[in-house]
């Protein structure tokens, strides 16, 4: 019986597009994909299974924020000949020696030019990397460390869940029910005068108790 198989990511996510031009980059990450099923260049409707490889590089624009753009889609290959060699090569200033894990260039700077390039359907602009050299001596030490280009921006949202806990604030304010007993130790009304219990009162919506973290909806705000 045949099956559909999901398709698996062979990019990565790079958001906002970077500027074109030439930057110190830091190489951010290697994605490898082994047995990747790609139409044969000699024959389209044939597949054939190939092991391929992408490198992320993260840069710093002139604006001062950071810019992530990724390269080709690389057969992985050790052929002198394979695009995968080549660029490795441009990138060392040297051949790689074989047996040698590229995965080690993580956090590794380099020099890379970035362009424009329009989508096939001319919907959307994209950067490519085109060019990418060593780290001249003199620029190394501009070369960002992977700190510097938070990966965790996707999982920021997560962190948005323990920002709602303030709207949970006026909960723990409830304790502050405890002095009720206090006047229930006064054997008549008239210790109703010493009401300073009454702070709770704030609590229904008075000037002094709102703010954002206890109303964030703003449906007691007195202004």
């Amino acid at each position: 019986m045949a099956k559909l198989a999901q398709p698996s990511a062979s990019t990565f996510e790079v958001g906002e597009l970077a500027p074109a031009g030439t930057f110190v980059a830091t190489c951010l990450d290697v994605l490898d994909q082994f047995g990747v099923e790609r139409p044969k260049f000699e024959n389209p409707n044939e597949n054939e299974k190939l092991d391929v490889t992408r490198f992320l590089f993260g840069l710093k624009g002139q604006d001062g924020n950071v810019y992530k753009v990724q390269s080709y889609e690389f057969r992985i290959s050790g052929s002198p000949k394979s695009n995968l060699f080549k660029f490795l090569t441009a990138w060392l200033g040297q051949p790689p020696a074989y047996g040698w894990d590229y995965c080690e260039l993580k956090g590794q700077g380099a020099m890379i030019t970035v362009a424009h390039k329009q989508s096939r359907d001319g919907t959307r602009t994209f950067a490519s990397l085109n060019r990418i050299a060593p780290v001249i001596e003199q620029l190394k030490n501009q070369v960002l460390p992977l700190e510097s280009f938070p990966a965790e921006q996707a999982q920021q949202a997560p962190v948005s869940a323990p920002q709602s806990q303030p709207a949970n604030v006026p909960a723990a304010h409830i304790p502050a029910n405890a002095p009720v007993p206090f006047p229930q130790q006064a054997p008549a009304p008239t210790r109703a005068a010493p009401q300073p219990v009454q702070p709770q009162v704030p609590q229904q919506g008075g000037v002094g108790s709102w703010g954002p973290s206890t109303d964030p909806n703003g449906n007691n705000c007195p202004f």
